[in-house]
């Protein structure tokens, strides 16, 4: 694997990661703001 290959996998990955935690630290900020519970649970 030439080294372009591996900058271009590791850009996707972190990508990746970044996408699921900006999608945790929304749940959990609209978590704080209804007063539910972060994983699964009722809202009412």
């Amino acid at each position: 694997m030439s080294i372009t290959t591996k900058r271009i996998i590791i850009f996707l990955v972190l990508i990746a990661v970044g996408f699921v935690l900006g999608r945790l630290a929304v749940r959990a900020v609209m978590n704080l703001m209804l007063g539910g519970t972060l994983f699964g649970g009722n809202f009412l």
